[in-house]
């Protein structure tokens, strides 16, 4: 069969697939600190997902546990599965005063889980967190030097699947209290690449239909013996 069915085959399941990740991408709009993904394709033309790490506004929301990261970094959090990372600072504090996220687990500071109990909670711009003026902890915050190895694994949360090594401690990043981090999808950006998307799809199903219908007439006309 011509090489070019193959192509228009492939062509489709690549466009196929983009258009699930523009979809995600749309339905996670409102999410906080998601970061949308894009389809990209190695040296060797094969396809893959990138996650676009930008950063998204940030949203006042005057919750003192609402905390938004400004810069390269995540926020660090322990849960059952071990050491995850976050852009969703949409914190509270559980029934026994501990830091934790909206999945119930801990955020992680410099000495481990942290724990605040009841008091004003103020929290500056290096992660430091006091509570009526007496210094908890700070909160745990991750650079990684091949951000392309982070791994969306659900529910907001990353896993590195490089070295540790490669987890540093970033410089010019800023805590903001009573803020969170809107993702960063532009819903007009994406519907366009849904538009185009879409419309080469329907191109590609369109050879794969003129490749059949050359297919059949070969078959049952070309090489019919007269």
């Amino acid at each position: 069969m011509d090489i070019g069915f193959y192509q228009a085959i492939r062509g489709s399941r690549v466009q196929g697939r983009r258009f699930d990740i523009i979809t995600n991408n749309l339905a996670n709009v409102g999410t906080t600190g998601f970061k949308k993904d894009t389809l990209t394709f190695d040296r060797a033309l094969q396809e893959y997902v990138k996650t676009d790490l930008s950063q998204g506004s940030l949203r006042l929301t005057g919750n003192r546990l609402d905390l938004a990261l400004e810069g390269d970094g995540f926020f660090e959090i322990e849960t059952p599965r071990g050491i995850r990372y976050t852009r969703n600072g949409s914190f509270s504090l559980n029934g026994e005063g501990v830091l934790v996220t909206k999945n119930g687990d801990p955020v992680l500071g410099e000495n481990g889980t942290i724990l605040i109990g009841d008091g004003d909670i103020t929290i500056d711009t290096q992660g430091q967190i006091t509570v009526d003026e007496t210094v908890v902890d700070t909160l745990s915050v991750a650079k990684f030097a091949r951000p392309e190895r982070l791994q969306k694994e659900g529910l907001s949360n990353c896993i590195y699947n490089g070295d540790e090594k490669e987890i540093v401690r970033p410089e010019n990043v800023l805590v903001k209290q009573g803020f969170l981090e809107e993702s960063n999808v532009m819903v007009v950006e994406e519907m366009t690449k849904m538009i185009e998307t879409l419309r080469t799809y329907e191109c590609y199903q369109k050879m794969i239909q003129i490749f059949d219908e050359t297919s059949h007439k070969a078959i049952n006309e070309v090489g019919r013996v007269q």
